[in-house]
């Protein structure tokens, strides 16, 4: 009975997480795509290649986070 309250909440505590973060997006996103290029120009000119790839991964990240929130 437990396994089955647990599974019915996944999709409520998901929408929650969702909502919480979509709430804090427009204020958090302009910061993070900065920072993002920022390390992976840095990373790029400099030719440390793990800067690049974070760099890389944060502008990512962002670009799915806002496909997600408008889809």
């Amino acid at each position: 009975m437990a396994v089955l309250i647990g599974l019915l909440w996944i999709p409520v505590l998901g929408d929650r997480l969702n909502d919480v973060l979509s709430k804090h997006a427009p204020k958090v996103a302009p910061r993070m795509l900065l920072v993002g290029l920022g390390f992976l120009l840095t990373g790029l000119v400099i030719g440390v290649q793990v800067l690049a790839v974070v760099g890389a991964c944060l502008v990512g990240v962002l670009v799915l986070a806002l496909i997600l929130d408008n889809y």
